[in-house]
This record gives C-alpha cells, sequence and structure tokens, in this order.
C-alpha cells in the first residue's frame, strides 16, 4: 500500500470535520445550563435518592438487629414521610399547562411549596418572571 486516500475517505473526513465545526458553533451560541445549575438541578437530584435508599438500609438494618418491628414500621414511614417533604422542597415541578393558583399558595401535608426550590421555575420566579402560562388572547392592559 502507498498510503494514500481514496476519495471516498477524504470525503468522509471533510463532512466529519464540517459537523464537528457546526456542532461547536452551535455549542458556543446555546451553551446551556451551567454547572451549578446543572449540578442542583439534575445531578444532586440522583445521589439524594441514592442517599434516601441509603438510609432506609440503615433503619431496617438497625431496627432488624434490635428485633423490634413496631419500631421499624415507625421509623421507616416516617423517614420515608421527611425524604418525601425533603424531594419536593427542592425538585416540586407544578404541572406546565397547570391553571394559576386562586389566591395565596397554602403549604399541605404533601405539598409543602408552590414550586421547588432547585427547580427552573424557582429560576423565573427569582427572575421575576411569572411560572404559570396566562390565557391565550389579547392583554386587558392593552385597552385601558
Amino acid at each position: 500500500m502507498d498510503g494514500s486516500k481514496s476519495p471516498g475517505d477524504e470525503l468522509a473526513e471533510e463532512s466529519l470535520e464540517d459537523r464537528v465545526a457546526d456542532e461547536k458553533a452551535r455549542a458556543l451560541q446555546e451553551p446551556g445550563p451551567g454547572w451549578r445549575t446543572w449540578f442542583f438541578q439534575r445531578a444532586l437530584r440522583g445521589y439524594y435518592l441514592l442517599g434516601m435508599l441509603i438510609v432506609n438500609v440503615q433503619i431496617v438494618v438497625a431496627w432488624y438487629e434490635a428485633a423490634s418491628v413496631t419500631g421499624l414500621v415507625v421509623s421507616l414511614a416516617v423517614a420515608i414521610y421527611l425524604e418525601f417533604l425533603l424531594y419536593r422542597y427542592l425538585w416540586y415541578r407544578p404541572p406546565y399547562e397547570a391553571p394559576p393558583p386562586r389566591g395565596r399558595f397554602r403549604p399541605t401535608w404533601i405539598r409543602p411549596v408552590e414550586y421547588g426550590r432547585w427547580t427552573p421555575e424557582a429560576d423565573l420566579v427569582r427572575a421575576g418572571v411569572p411560572i404559570y402560562r396566562g390565557e391565550e388572547g389579547p392583554s386587558p392592559k392593552e385597552f385601558l
């Protein structure tokens, strides 16, 4: 072999280079979320779920060694509820098509906050943008 490339190989390399250049240009135009946003909104959620599993297994093992079924059931129920509340506090996202709430938000046993602290909705509210979509059509303010 003389080491030369066939025209098909050169064409494939050029198209690969073009695709890579296009991908780099798109990435520079729309970089996506920053590391902090990505970590709190996506990555930490997986570690939290893993941590919940570890804590629950430790509770089961501790009560198994103590041989108390009542303690196991009560402790596990309380732990799961508290883990659920913390998850909702940090990552709860209201349904996209949900109507705006009437009046002020009131916390409940299963919904402690209107939206999670580490969600895109929280970022929007901090920026002063409403998270609920208004009705389609003209704005009443335009007619005043």
